[in-house]
């Protein structure tokens, strides 16, 4: 059994994985990739050309509630002694527990700069996964439905989910207007792979104070897209059974294609005087139109005998002998779940999901010529909830070769992100690697514990050739003199 949880609560942080272009490499002013979360940033190379498939490549977890040292208690040796499912529960936030996945490596990217403007084009992969539970979602299951008596008092799981697969060709421009204004934007073309996004998937169940029998109302809506083909059909049992042919997407490989979506990144940066400057960006404002294999999952209240007559599914409780069984063959657990709550699983028509935008604003001080600090608020609103982050950083440059960066980040039930970022210019090639949260790859067990243990666990890692710097003095002295000018 305890493997079983420990299965479940990997796969459960795995959804946590999230790379959508780490902050403390924004703040890298010698890095190439720095703009990508604002497209008017000033790049000081005259070119650069990324390494395919190794140049930007993200990794990371941000998981707000669900930890490995609340579920699981070990011996010395770090061996899984306990299972500890009512601290668990416990920890959880009682609305608002997130488990995001943004993964991208880029394929193609290259930029050049033709005075006032730089291009920039890329072609790279991304899946961007947003998952929202509540605490009912592991707290009935777990403590029981006791917690949970009278008309007055139900419990109500609840989970969201809104993912998107997708390949992302982009054409970035960043225009000086002058020295002090620079303006970015980054249109994008999209071809999406594979999308599950849920419009809503929740239950209501009632439990009787005098009997202590359920009564049960759900609801389940979610539309699903995919490149791969897929087939759909029940048993003789009526039980739901998905299979995908992958040998038929690679005959048919142009279908990755079919799913068109477009989206831009705008961007604002303005330096007040050579000491201080403010930004602000909008990222991802856009959409995919899904037109291969479109199906659509429902459910709603069973219609067995078990019914009330108000229509609600009346449950009366399961023993442990159920539970070791299931246990034993989690394939009877799959289906004597689709018998109690059954799913109908439709193709329906080609459907149109936006992308999560978010938004940046930035505020910095420069201390003397290669010194930088910052501060950056970022917003993104996901299945109609909204998610902050507040972060701090300082930057240092050092001969044009080495680019230092510390910075420290404020999230969700979440207050030690210190990251670290370290970057070295070596004339032909550039290479780096940054985290936002350096506690998650500390612990003295072992890296995976320290990982799921982490509200962020980032790592941004790449190789990229880059050439021509350009001088930050020479615009520090048109800044100047255009400051002087306004001044008088």
């Amino acid at each position: 059994m305890k493997k079983i949880l420990f299965l479940i609560f990997v796969s459960i942080t795995a959804l946590g994985l999230n790379a959508q272009d780490g902050i403390t490499l924004h703040f890298m002013r010698l890095n190439p990739y720095a703009p990508y979360l604002n497209p008017s940033m000033h790049l000081q190379y005259n070119g650069y050309v990324g390494v395919p498939g190794g140049s930007n490549v993200n990794a990371s977890i941000i998981n707000t509630s669900a930890r490995y040292k609340t579920l699981f208690g070990e011996n010395g040796d770090g061996t899984i002694t306990t299972v500890k499912l009512n601290k668990f529960a416990d920890q959880l936030s009682r609305k608002q527990n997130m488990l995001n996945s943004n993964i991208s490596f880029n394929i193609i990217d290259f930029g050049f700069r033709t005075k006032p403007i730089f291009f920039s084009f890329s072609y790279r992969i991304r899946i961007d996964e947003y998952a929202s539970y509540n605490k009912d979602l592991f707290n009935l299951p777990i403590h029981g439905n006791m917690a949970y008596v009278g008309e007055d008092n139900p419990a109500r799981p609840d989970l969201r989910i809104n993912t998107n697969v997708y390949q992302e060709i982009a054409l970035g421009m960043q225009i000086d207007i002058n020295s002090c204004l620079y303006i970015g934007v980054r249109p994008k073309l999209l071809f999406g792979l594979a999308n599950v996004k849920t419009r809503y998937a929740n239950a209501t169940l009632y439990t009787d104070p005098e009997d202590y029998t359920m009564r049960m109302n759900y609801n389940i809506d979610a539309s699903i897209a995919s490149v791969i083909p897929y087939s759909i059909s029940r048993d003789a049992d009526g039980k739901v059974n998905i299979s995908f042919q992958p040998k038929d997407f690679l005959k048919n490989w142009q279908n990755a294609f079919k799913n068109v979506g477009a989206a831009i990144d705008l961007g604002m940066t303005y330096r007040i005087n050579n000491m201080f400057g403010v930004a602000a960006s909008v990222l991802d404002l856009g959409f995919i139109h899904w037109t291969s294999y479109c199906n659509q999952v429902t459910g709603s209240i069973s219609e067995t005998s078990t019914q009330d007559d108000d229509g609600h599914f009346v449950f009366d409780g399961v023993t442990s002998e159920d539970l070791a069984e299931f246990m034993e063959n989690p394939r009877e657990l799959s289906d004597k779940i689709q018998e109690i709550f059954p799913i109908e699983v439709t193709e329906t028509k080609a459907y149109t999901k936006s992308l999560a935008s978010r938004f940046l604003v930035e505020g910095y001080c420069n201390l003397g010529k290669h010194h930088r600090l910052s501060a950056l608020f970022q917003g993104r609103i996901v299945n109609k909830q909204f998610i902050p982050s507040f972060t701090v950083a300082w930057n240092g440059n050092f001969l044009n070769f080495f680019d230092l960066c510390v910075s420290y980040t404020m999230a969700k039930r979440s207050y030690t992100n210190l990251g670290l970022g370290v970057g070295f210019n070596l004339k032909v090639f550039h290479l780096y690697v940054a985290t936002d949260n350096v506690f998650g790859f500390i612990n003295k067990k072992s890296i995976q514990r320290g990982i799921l243990n982490s509200h962020n666990a980032n790592v941004q890692v790449g190789l990229v050739f880059d050439w021509g710097q350009t001088q930050e003095r020479r615009i520090e002295r048109k800044t100047r003199r255009n400051f002087e000018e306004i001044t008088d």
